[in-house]
């Protein structure tokens, strides 16, 4: 009698799952049929994209993508789900555009996508895999189309327990992950990567294409990377783009060349080089890719954005003073924080490049000259006897007639190198004092 009621009890629940679904967790040998909302496979790697077809899709850390069982926060490392067989799918770009955050079974396979003329599948590989202690790796799985046939140009890549191997009746709800967009393998060449790198390809640049006409007249004037456009964009943006590139009026390619270059991460080059002005008391700043990003002016550091018009009338009359010559200025000085900082073994090049490169161009060396200096202080096998040498002579002969002193004989009105050893700080922290 009692096998009866339980019999009963059970059709009951099973018609009426819909109406009154419930949230319970899992419990080994359970035999639920109704939905258990606790119960969810769920991916624990992202996508690394870009994706193309026919390469083997991996994780953001360029691993295999693993793909796990829960119950609400906890894996579920034993019992029988803790060993299901799940497959691997690919949805259209559409499904829970909303934000939804758990779906029907029938929902979930009315957005399968399937393959060209409705055949086969758009996956192809190793689309499957058990499950150990609850997790498991997939292994080589490729797209074999691109997703720009699709109303919404993306797929979501997502994953169920085989259909077939439902455990004791309990609806595992699939595992998905955020919409993607797959590319076609032959636009691999011209891939353009977000952000770009530094020693990136120039052509990796929105609007240039790989052996293209803007591509061919960058390499013209040896420009081949991204840092190599950043630099020239830098050090005359007017030039790049109309003597170089050839396009006479802003337009939005050369808009969109610009952004996606400056979408650059420079957090990894703190490096900078400085320029001083004649008389020692204002010195400019550039990054790795000779943009200017702050001066200090008599003893105050002032990073760019903070300059008020005066300052920035300076600063920017002096970068003009520069322009020519910042790829011979040496790396010097670092960003600390918010201040730079100066390289201790560069004290001596600092000392040098600041006399011989000021703005003055009387005080400028003719270009043998300058380029024996440069070798002074590039050459290793040089330096000892340089540092060591006798340099006065060496700075007396370059500005012989100009009534300028050897280094360590100037007067204070003219830069000697104690400068470089000023008490950096900003303006806020000098206000700050006063107040």
């Amino acid at each position: 009698m009692s096998h009866e009621v339980k019999k009963l009890a059970r059709l009951h629940s099973n018609r009426h799952a819909d109406k009154y679904p419930r949230s319970e967790p899992y419990q080994e040998g359970a035999t639920l049929s109704e939905p258990n909302a606790n119960i969810r496979l769920r991916f624990l790697d992202g996508l690394r994209t870009p994706i193309y077809t026919d390469k083997i899709i991996t994780s953001q850390s360029n691993a295999a993508i693993r793909v796990g069982v829960f119950d609400g926060e906890k894996m579920i490392n034993e019992g029988p789900l803790s060993k299901a067989k799940v497959e691997i799918l690919v949805l259209r770009g559409d499904f829970c555009s909303d934000g939804q955050e758990s779906w029907t079974e029938e929902e979930f396979n009315s957005h399968i996508a399937q393959g060209r003329h409705r055949q086969g599948s758009v996956l192809g590989g190793d689309c499957s895999a058990w499950l150990n202690n609850g997790e498991a790796s997939l292994g080589k799985i490729r797209f074999r189309e691109g997703s720009s046939r699709t109303p919404s140009r993306k797929f979501i890549v997502g994953g169920r327990v085989c259909m077939n191997r439902k455990i004791g009746g309990i609806r595992v709800q699939e595992a998905v992950m955020e919409p993607v967009t797959v590319l076609d393998r032959r636009n691999e060449a011209n891939e353009k990567r977000h952000p770009p790198r530094l020693d990136d390809e120039v052509y990796r640049l929105e609007e240039i294409s790989r052996d293209g006409i803007y591509h061919r007249r960058l390499k013209n004037v040896h420009i081949f990377t991204v840092e190599d456009f950043l630099k020239a964009l830098n050090k005359d943006a007017d030039v790049l783009r109309e003597m170089v590139l050839e396009i006479k009026k802003r337009s939005n390619a050369w808009e969109r060349m610009v952004k996606h270059a400056r979408e650059c991460c420079l957090a990894d080059r703190p490096e900078l080089k400085a320029y001083h002005s004649v008389e020692g008391n204002v010195v400019i700043f550039f990054n790795c890719v000779h943009d200017l990003v702050g001066a200090i002016f008599y003893g105050v550091y002032v990073s760019r954005d903070n300059f008020d018009p005066a300052k920035k009338a300076q600063a920017y009359e002096l970068k003009e003073c520069a322009r020519g010559q910042l790829d011979i200025l040496p790396f010097d000085y670092v960003m600390n924080g918010n201040l730079p900082e100066q390289v201790p073994s560069s004290t001596h090049s600092t000392l040098d490049a600041a006399f011989i490169l000021g703005p003055d161009v009387a005080l400028q060396p003719n270009e043998n000259q300058l380029q024996d200096r440069i070798n002074n202080i590039t050459e290793p096998s040089h330096q000892n006897e340089y540092i060591h040498g006798d340099q006065s002579t060496v700075n007396t002969h370059y500005f012989q007639g100009e009534s300028i002193l050897p280094v360590g004989q100037q007067q204070p009105t003219i830069f000697t190198g104690e400068l470089l050893h000023w008490p950096y700080e900003s303006e806020q922290s000098v206000s700050d004092q006063v107040k």
